[in-house]
């Protein structure tokens, strides 16, 4: 089940939004300016170690079983399709449409690694979804356009909240006697379709009580009023400093052209041409991920910063 965002006791979810917020930037930029896959494999393991330590690996599980079939169809559609590549795997007969057939490792790995590019984006989303407050969010980022602001909050929810009401009207139609488990496909798809109906209309509701609650409360009539202030701790300037530290490494190891990488004709070489900055580059990005471990071990830690 995916959920939408809930406070969890750890040191992430107590961190200034400022904080989160320029660390997962910096994470989606590297991860659009990468193509090497050493170093699109650390951004995947900097995340889901974040995503685990921060209490969220139940909910980055749902977003797995979206996402791993869309890297699976990336890896055959550019294997098929893609004849580029002088490590031939397979030579097969013409077919229709595809043409003759033309497996190569070249095609095979340039699919994974955008495929992996891929699994690194949506999960930095879900990493947003559940660890940023909305409200604090709009908040710290709304008086330069709260219009905006707040559209993008409504983007990112709506995926979790349709889902949500979804796995409810499935358990309300279990106790009435209708489950689409075992069916066969076509009858699923007759079962579902009242579903989605309902799904619709609860949708439409839900944006009928925002706009009210909304227009009830003020909103764009006047001089936006905050009532509390983002306090910045140590902790916020400790992590704000390594993700720069780590964004300034990943941009010059990209400026020095350590981090693009030959897929076509021929795989090039894996190696690193400088270890020095990669080694800046993951371990201060693994920083917030290392803090929260060491608050959750040590408990005076977390006082103290």
């Amino acid at each position: 089940m995916i959920y939408l965002y809930r406070k969890k006791e750890n040191l992430i979810y107590e961190l200034h939004t400022l904080t989160l917020a320029v660390f997962i930037l910096s994470i989606f930029f590297l991860a659009l300016l990468f193509t090497h896959p050493l170093y699109l494999t650390s951004l995947m393991f900097i995340t889901s170690l974040l995503l685990i330590t921060s209490g969220n690996l139940k909910e980055w599980k749902g977003y797995l079983k979206f996402s791993l079939p869309l890297v699976g169809i990336i890896i055959i559609v550019n294997t098929l399709f893609v004849r580029v590549g002088s490590t031939v795997l397979y030579s097969g007969p013409r077919v229709p449409v595809i043409g003759r057939i033309r497996i190569t490792l070249e095609a095979l790995i340039y699919g994974g690694a955008m495929g992996l590019r891929l699994l690194i984006i949506i999960s930095i989303f879900c990493l947003f979804t559940y660890t940023v407050q909305p409200d604090r969010f709009m908040k710290l980022f709304g008086k330069f356009s709260s219009k905006l602001i707040f559209i993008i909050i409504l983007s990112i929810r709506l995926f979790p909240l349709m889902v949500e009401d979804f796995e409810r009207i499935t358990e309300v139609q279990k106790t009435r006697g209708v489950s689409i488990e075992n069916d066969s496909f076509i009858n699923k798809v007759k079962k579902t379709l009242p579903m989605v109906s309902v799904l619709l209309l609860s949708s439409l509701e839900r944006s009928f009580e925002q706009a009210e609650s909304m227009y009830s409360r003020g909103y764009a009539t006047g001089r936006r009023i905050i009532y509390k202030k983002d306090i910045k701790r140590t902790r916020d300037k400790i992590i704000f400093s390594a993700t720069g530290v780590g964004l300034t490494a990943g941009i010059i190891s990209y400026t020095w052209g350590y981090t693009t990488y030959t897929y076509y004709p021929e795989l090039a070489n894996l190696n690193l041409p400088d270890y020095n900055l990669y080694f800046i580059f993951l371990i201060t990005l693994m920083v917030p991920s290392l803090l929260n471990w060491g608050c959750k071990k040590w408990p005076k830690l977390k006082s103290k910063i």
